[in-house]
């Protein structure tokens, strides 16, 4: 059964798509605003992720896209990687509270270098070996103007065994 879920879980973060280009020309007539808002809805997926034997990783898709693996943090490590619309950017772990969920906490908050900032609270779901389901949850990125993007979000924290 370990293996299964660890076999599902490295094809669920193999899985890569793209969603359809934002039109350059269209951006242009947005209120700034909009514009702004869209620079925190990721185009595309992170790439597949890497556990050493015994790490723990919280891994996450977007609940309106679930082919858009968009989130992946190592447990312990104080950092995550996010999938924006600009690409990946690696965000700095600057708070957790909520409860214990594996090595993760249920509520945490992260920044990134172009000023994002990010919070992450998450809804425990059922127990898998080696780990357990995120049921639901939310990504809410602000960038540096103040505007606000909620994300929706299911995934798995997991171990690798040793």
């Amino acid at each position: 059964m370990r293996y299964a879920v660890l076999a599902l879980s490295a094809l669920l973060i193999g899985a890569c798509a793209t969603s359809p280009k934002v039109d350059q020309e269209q951006l242009k007539t947005l209120p700034t605003g909009e514009h702004q808002a869209l620079a925190s809805i990721p185009k595309s997926a992170l790439g597949p992720q890497e556990l050493a034997p015994g790490e723990c990783g919280l891994f996450l898709w977007s609940k309106t896209d679930v082919t858009k693996f968009i989130f992946f943090s190592k447990a312990i490590s104080g950092t995550a990687l996010i999938s924006r619309a600009d690409g990946p950017e690696t965000l700095t772990q600057t708070n957790a509270g909520g409860e214990i969920f594996g090595q993760f906490n249920t509520s945490m908050a992260y920044s990134g270098s172009t000023g994002v900032q990010v919070a992450l609270k998450m809804l425990p779901g059922d127990n898998l070996e080696g780990g357990q389901r995120v049921e639901s949850g939310l990504i809410t990125t602000t960038d540096i103007k103040g505007w606000q993007t909620k994300l929706p979000i299911l995934g798995v924290q997991a171990c690798k065994p040793e």
